[in-house]
């Protein structure tokens, strides 16, 4: 890091941003300005739409009043257009007209460049987009048509009262929307790019269900883009809504997309050829309402293309836990690709796992296969198996087939059934790994995982129909998340609903809140149907001891469990909990997400919970966990340089809590493991283990972090009560400190920090009370005290020097610098953050360092220190760690603007990207809990304008 360039800059022009998507809204000079009451804000709403244009008196006048205006109503609105233009430029003389708001003959019109307005940028884009595909330049005309909508995402005016949104200027707007989407998406189809679009697409066709163009458009697009019975389900919901809304049949357009879309070869059901003798074609029919999984399709299509390629025998391992869909994929897939093998497809239930342990044998499996190609089963009693092989390889030789094996046990079940001859594809389906079969035959493995949300939606709607799975979305949302992804669950709760038409889907799980209750109602009279009885055939082929571990993880509140807390839980060595976990992998009946890191899938965690509640040993799983916990969080805390209070025991030999070598080694232990920490909590308050919980949260974050979650107030407000009759001042008092610390900027939370601070007096404990002036100086700002924060922040920094803890004064000098910038003392302000970032750079303290570089980037480029904010917010998101995105956005979002600012194109559009990949998952809500809802918008903003003039740039060169 190169020290800060602190010379004040030059005043900067005035200069406005205007946006009109999502709302009305204005900047000026980088901050968000009143736009004053509704009336006059309607008035700037139609300047902008007019994108220059003059529009008279008599227009807006027709905008703003209803009925008969009153008599001073061109007073009224010479009176708005004169606060506009003091708004915009507030050094404006009164008489003078500025250069925003200009005369026009009887009314007004506003003079902006193309970049000053996000709709002019979008109407700009959209030109261009014109312009280059009429110059068969379709890659731009596409590209910059997809900037546009991006632009443009929302709504115009969205803020604005709905009278007033039927003017027609405003009506014309979101007609352009429409007729942008459906031009953007024809020329995206027309050219092989309807993939681009399909999003975009779908959002605004759903906006404008009776559109028979853009309906018949979208139609087009997932045919285009191989989803052809999605576009019979357009159709077929366009068809109904016309009927039933206008009572009309579909027109021309909307006939004709339907009319291609037959052509295209889409059948209502897919017809096998008749089979040619001694041709097999024995593949089951497919199951009803499979929903394609897009993330295995692409890795399938490349092992069938390897089955015609150099390689002699092409095998894909298809494995997962039980009722995750692997035979519905399989049979899914093979009925797809059946035609490339025109010498016949084998299929065979090996009956792996099966309830009655009727296990095929190979010699069984030999003989079957055998018999379905023409061959006797046995030549002689005395052939052996692997002379039945080696018939087989031989009938198999020079011909294409493709041989489903479902239900296999192991390798050694499977090994005699592969054929020798190139050409020929085996799909495998188990819930054994296959690890043999890999490793020696070379079989390709795939994991089945569970359904996505969208997928789980898809089943539901495919198995009972649109009307019917949507009539209540949120019960179709609960089904959804109680079923896990898990399709047999599903397929139970479709069956139930299906045969019963007076049953609603809302009844189809109630009162499933206990984990057993969610396992009835998951039940079939069919075993085979059942999810319990299915996931019982994969446990009961476990030997004991990995049955008890994984009885044992039902103790661990999850999500992902570390192999160290498996291993305390189990009271085995880490070497030892390895082994079991890694046979439970095998066995899909656990996932290793990550090395070292597993997960139990709900419903199986629902199950083993169930076995784990007739298990004499479950009150010493859980005793164990806590003491891992306990100690686990202590020691991550002891790592920031700190000691904790309150002190415990050592932990038993069979516990083996997590050591730490490193400061972001603790850190990253705390951000993966907050929520299994906290629920810990809750267990050892149940075991009536009051001290141990109160430790454990007293050790719940790194020192300077809030330690208490929101949700958790009133467990630690019951642990306090605990604590205070215990006889231990300094838990009290960094209890009272860390609930205090909750309660801001209610008033609670005065009475709280003050009596922590005064026992920290008595017992001459410096970081305590250094912590705790933090605290009050966090409040203050809260409340908008900035002199009483920045009082308070000096002290706490003055404490934490004295203690020596660098964390400590680290964490204290942040809170300063956010006080001293928010009361615009920016050069004090910067030299406290920068001391405070070297600290956290020479000590390793990567928690911190995406703060600081928020502050001092976003600091910098209000300053005007354009390159001193890119080279720390580049910084800042390459070293910085956090346990949320939201911090990082922030710096994002700055990167972008100051670049752009400084002329970086290439920078701005690093930034950009950083920004929308970052919120693409849940980045945009913890944005707006890092900063509030009104701060996001505006990073949201800034990486909006800074993507539109890049593009409007890019067409220009």
């Amino acid at each position: 890091m190169t020290t800060p360039d602190r010379r004040l800059p030059d005043g900067p022009p005035s200069h406005c941003e205007f946006k009109v998507f999502g709302g009305l809204g204005c900047r000026r000079d980088g901050s968000d300005v009143d736009l004053g009451p509704v009336r006059q804000r309607i008035i700037l709403a139609k300047l902008l739409a007019a994108g220059g244009d003059a529009v008279s008196l008599d227009t807006i006048i027709d905008s703003l009043w209803d009925e008969q205006p009153p008599a001073s109503a061109a007073n009224q609105i010479h009176r708005h257009v004169g606060n506009l233009r003091r708004i915009l430029e507030p050094d404006l003389d009164v008489r003078e007209t500025g250069r925003y708001l200009l005369p026009a003959g009887t009314g007004y019109r506003l003079t902006l460049a193309t970049e000053a307005s996000d709709l002019a940028m979008y109407r700009e884009l959209v030109r261009r987009a014109r312009e280059a595909l009429a110059g068969e330049d379709v890659m731009a005309g596409v590209r910059a048509y997809l900037t546009a909508l991006e632009l443009g995402r929302s709504p115009a005016f969205t803020d604005l009262p709905a009278s007033a949104l039927s003017s027609p200027e405003f009506v014309a707007i979101e007609r352009e929307r429409v007729a942008v989407a459906l031009a953007a998406s024809e020329a995206a189809i027309a050219h092989g790019m309807a993939d681009t679009v399909l999003t975009p697409l779908l959002s605004v066709a759903a906006a404008v269900p009776l559109d028979e163009a853009l309906q018949a458009c979208l139609m087009r697009a997932y045919v285009a883009t191989g989803h052809r019975a999605e576009g019979v389900r357009v159709f077929e919901r366009t068809r109904q809504r016309l009927a039933e809304e206008l009572g009309v049949d579909p027109g021309p357009e909307l006939r004709e997309a339907y009319r291609e879309l037959l052509a295209s070869g889409w059948t209502l059901q897919e017809e096998l050829r008749p089979p040619e003798a001694p041709r097999p074609a024995q593949l089951p029919p497919q199951v009803a309402g499979f929903v394609r999984r897009n993330d295995v399709a692409a890795v399938l299509d490349d092992q069938l293309s390897d089955a015609f390629g150099d390689a002699t025998i092409v095998i894909t391992v298809l494995g997962g836990m039980g009722g995750i869909g692997k035979t519905a994929l399989a049979v899914h897939r093979a009925h797809q690709i059946a035609s490339e093998f025109p010498d016949g497809q084998l299929f065979l239930n090996l009956r792996g796992l099966d309830p009655d342990g009727r296990v095929m044998s190979p010699e069984e499996a030999l003989a079957t296969l055998l018999a379905s190609l023409g061959e006797p089963a046995v030549s002689s009693p005395q052939e052996t198996v692997d002379a039945q092989a080696a018939r087989y390889r031989s009938r198999l030789f020079g011909r294409r087939l493709l041989i489903l094996l479902d239900n296999a046990r192991d390798s050694d079940q499977v090994r005699p059934l592969l054929p020798a001859s190139r050409g020929c594809l085996v799909i495998v389906t188990s819930r054994n790994r296959m690890t043999s079969l890999v490793t020696r035959e070379g079989a390709r493995y795939l994991h089945v995982d569970r359904l996505t949300g969208a997928e789980s939606r898809q089943l539901l709607i495919n198995r009972l129909g649109v009307r019917r799975a949507t009539a209540n979305p949120d019960a179709l949302d609960k089904v959804i998340t109680l079923c896990a992804g898990l399709p047999l669950a599903l397929a139970i709760v479709a069956a139930r609903v299906a045969l019963n038409p007076a049953l609603p889907l809302s009844a189809a799980l109630s009162d499933v809140s206990a984990p057993s209750a969610r396992l009835d109602a998951l039940s079939s009279a069919d075993s085979s149907d059942d999810v319990r009885s299915v996931f019982s055939w994969s446990y009961q082929s476990l030997d004991p001891a990995t049955a008890q571990a994984f009885r044992a993880l039902a103790v661990h509140p999850g999500p992902l469990i570390p192999l160290e807390s498996a291993a305390s839980v189990a009271g085995v060595g880490r070497a030892q909990a390895r082994a079991l976990l890694m046979e439970l992998v095998t066995a899909n009946l656990l996932d290793e997400s990550q090395p070292g890191r597993y997960v139990l899938h709900d419903l199986l965690r629902a199950y083993a919970g169930e076995l784990l509640d007739e298990d004499q040993e479950r009150p010493q799983y859980e005793r164990r966990l806590i003491t891992h916990y306990l100690h686990s969080a202590r020691a991550a805390y002891a790592t920031h340089h700190r000691q904790p209070v309150g002190a415990v025991g050592e932990p038993p030999s069979e516990v083996t809590p997590e050591s730490f070598d490193s400061v972001p080694q603790a850190a990253a232990w705390y951000a993966r493991e907050r929520a299994a920490l906290w629920a810990t909590i809750d267990l050892a308050l149940a075991h009536g283990l009051g001290r141990d919980a109160a430790a454990m949260v007293l050790a719940a974050s790194a020192p300077g972090s809030t330690s208490i979650p929101p949700g958790r107030t009133q467990t630690a407000l019951a642990i306090l009560d605990l604590v205070s009759v215990l006889g231990e001042p300094l838990m009290e008092a960094e209890l009272l400190r860390s609930v205090g610390e909750v309660f801001a900027p209610l008033p609670q939370a005065d009475e709280h920090l003050r009596r922590s601070l005064s026992i920290f007096e008595g017992a001459g404990e410096l970081a305590g009370q250094a912590d705790v002036l933090r605290n009050l100086a966090v409040l203050s700002l809260s409340r908008g005290d900035h002199d009483a924060a920045n009082a308070y922040g000096e002290r706490s920094v003055d404490l934490a020097r004295q203690t020596g803890h660098q964390e400590l004064l680290a964490v204290a000098l942040l809170t300063l610098t956010r006080a001293l910038l928010g009361s615009s003392r920016f050069e004090t302000g910067t030299r406290f953050a920068d001391e405070g970032l070297s600290i956290a750079v020479a000590q390793h303290l990567d928690h911190l360092k995406i703060y600081y570089a928020q502050v001092i980037a976003e600091s910098s480029w209000k300053l005007g220190r354009l390159e001193r904010a890119v080279e720390v917010s580049e910084w800042g998101l390459t070293e910085g760690l956090c346990e949320s995105d939201g911090p990082r956005c922030a710096v994002a979002a700055i990167l972008a603007r100051a670049a752009f600012d400084l002329g970086d194109l290439v920078r701005a559009e690093r930034g950009c990207q950083q920004f929308e990949s970052l919120i693409a998952d849940n980045g945009f809500r913890e944005l707006i809990e890092f900063s509030g809802m009104e701060q996001a918008e505006t990073y949201r903003t800034m990486v909006a304008y800074v993507r539109a003039r890049l593009s409007l740039m890019r067409g220009a060169s």
